[in-house]
């Protein structure tokens, strides 16, 4: 069959003959035809053969059982399918000579046409396609797009190159981000509990997330609340990451919500510490004490670790927070902006997501300036929402 495919792929199918064939083996026709009925069995022996070797590829990687695709696909699996089959399309010499009859041959007849497409063009693309919405991305259309263009590139860049791991390399970077992207920036249904899952929070939420936190926290800290407020002033500062911009969703309905902003601490050796902080995060009153809020905080704090986050300060309830490994940021020896020494400052916590980030390092943290708001802009944003009665309670913080 190799033979056969490297004379089809310098000459072109119609080209070569069987008698052509058996000259470059060295044996009759006779022979030849022995073992195949034609040169169409022959070319139909090397596309079962070629279906085989897709096929192994795809499972020795658990992207395919006998029923077809897994359901449980990673990026780690997917990466690593993408590049044995980079290799296979360019260092397997059969594999190679393939590819090479298809690009020569797609014009010479409709049937090359559409095995050019069905192995190096909509089929490919298609599949990885497929990978991404089995993985969960979004935008898995686009993002198959540039995966497999830039793969289509790079393998006819390795046809020419002298320095071949240097393009496979490059490639590989390329994939490599498209995949941590996808993971950070698209994957929409990042956790499944029962009949909840947790997202990434998209435009089209903004006002029921805003509404869920206003209900949230409306006259808990203060009479009314700045919270929804602030979420809107959260998205628009540099300092956000969207990627870390989370909601919980019930029967369709979101219930929860938790974002996560850069920050840093000033060293007392003049350096600045890069930390994040987080919140608003609130969970809706009817589900709160039903173990949503823990889900929500767990899972987006381990999120951020691997979104590159090492270490977490964040001002709350040590009751709550300390059940998801937050202590008092006090005995990280990290002191809160603006705070007397010797004045209570149980409610500034913090978590290393990195174990030892904040060893041997004292300062002083700061929170974003982005949370300050008025209350007077905060009472000129709540106008655009049904009005409620602010009420001044008993356990409040502020008065105003």
């Amino acid at each position: 069959m190799k033979v056969s495919l490297r004379l089809f792929s310098e000459k072109g199918f119609d080209a070569v003959s069987v008698s052509m064939i058996a000259g470059e083996l060295g044996i009759t026709k006779g022979a030849l035809y022995r073992h195949y009925k034609s040169k169409r069995d022959i070319f139909d022996s090397i596309l079962a053969r070629m279906e085989r070797g897709d096929a192994s590829m795809a499972q020795s990687h658990g992207l395919q059982s006998e029923n077809g695709m897994t359901p449980d696909v990673s990026p780690e699996s997917f990466a690593g399918f993408t590049m044995d089959m980079f290799r296979y399309w360019t260092e397997d010499e059969f594999a190679s000579l393939f590819r090479r009859m298809l690009v020569i041959e797609q014009y010479a007849s409709l049937q090359m046409q559409s095995l050019y497409q069905q192995y190096l063009v909509s089929g490919p693309l298609e599949y990885t396609e497929d990978m991404l919405r089995e993985m969960g991305f979004d935008d898995c259309k686009e993002r198959a797009v540039r995966i497999y263009s830039a793969m289509y590139l790079y393998m006819s860049l390795m046809d020419g190159s002298s320095d071949r791991e240097s393009v496979i390399e490059s490639f590989e970077k390329i994939l490599d981000q498209e995949l941590k992207e996808g993971v950070l920036w698209k994957k929409k249904t990042v956790k499944r509990i029962n009949d909840c899952i947790i997202r990434i929070e998209e435009k089209e939420d903004h006002r029921e997330v805003e509404n869920l936190i206003r209900e949230s926290f409306w006259n808990v800290y203060r009479p009314g609340c700045l919270e929804h407020f602030v979420i809107s002033r959260l998205r628009e500062d540099e300092r956000f990451v969207p990627e870390l911009d989370f909601v919980m969703e019930k029967d369709g309905e979101i219930i929860g919500q938790n974002v996560f902003v850069r920050a840093h601490i000033d060293a007392d050796d003049g350096r600045q510490i890069p930390v994040m902080t987080m919140g608003p995060i609130c969970i809706a009153p009817e589900y709160k004490r039903k173990g949503y809020g823990r889900i929500l905080l767990d899972y987006s704090l381990e999120q951020a670790a691997l979104a590159g986050c090492r270490a977490v300060c964040f001002e709350g309830n040590i009751d709550f927070y300390g059940g998801s490994g937050f202590g008092y940021a006090s005995s990280f020896g990290i002191r809160y902006h603006g705070l007397p020494e010797g004045e209570d400052d149980s409610f500034f916590l913090c978590r290393e997501l990195e174990e030892g980030y904040l060893s041997g390092i004292t300062g002083e943290y700061s929170t974003p300036d982005v949370y300050m708001v008025s209350a007077e802009d905060a009472d000129e944003f709540d106008r655009s929402f049904p009005k409620k009665k602010k009420e001044k309670l008993p356990g409040q913080i502020f008065d105003f």
